[in-house]
């Protein structure tokens, strides 16, 4: 299946009110790209735009649902995993309520569980929020209890 045909929900451990992507646009080679319709309801609304925390999020729900994609068309399980780091933040603008949002994400580095993406956040051509993330793919414990990691 392409991304675009799963349910989101399908993709990312996120439930609502924190999901914060409706859609995988796009899954490439170490990249994606999603969108968000941001509606006034959402949890990170307030005096009419999306906050700050909700762009970071929007990234962070980007990158899990391409590794979620990644994973169940490996037909493996989805994972939580967990923002652990920002770096280099930069945001231009919010974006108003009732608009559309497009994120793109590429995949710089892997090891030990963690990810290392930059993302970045459009509107209508227009760059609105760039970032260097670090997220953390949660895995099991083995019978002893030790976390382990692969």
């Amino acid at each position: 299946m392409k991304p675009e045909e799963y349910e989101i929900l399908d993709l990312i451990p996120q439930r609502p009110p924190m999901v914060m992507i409706d859609r995988l646009t796009h899954s490439g080679r170490k990249s994606a790209r999603g969108r968000l319709f941001i509606k006034e309801s959402n949890v990170f609304c307030s005096e009419g735009h999306l906050e700050e925390a909700g762009l970071i999020e929007f990234i962070g729900q980007t990158a899990a649902a391409y590794l979620g994609y990644l994973r169940l068309s490996a037909q493996e399980e989805v994972k939580p995993g967990f923002i652990s780091m920002i770096k280099n933040l930069v945001i231009n603008s919010l974006p108003l309520i009732n608009t559309e949002i497009q994120s793109e994400i590429k995949i710089e580095n892997e090891l030990f569980g963690y990810t290392i993406i930059t993302g970045k956040i459009i509107q209508t051509d227009s760059l609105i929020a760039e970032v260097e993330m670090r997220t953390f793919i949660e895995t099991p414990k083995n019978p002893s209890g030790i976390r382990i990691t692969v």
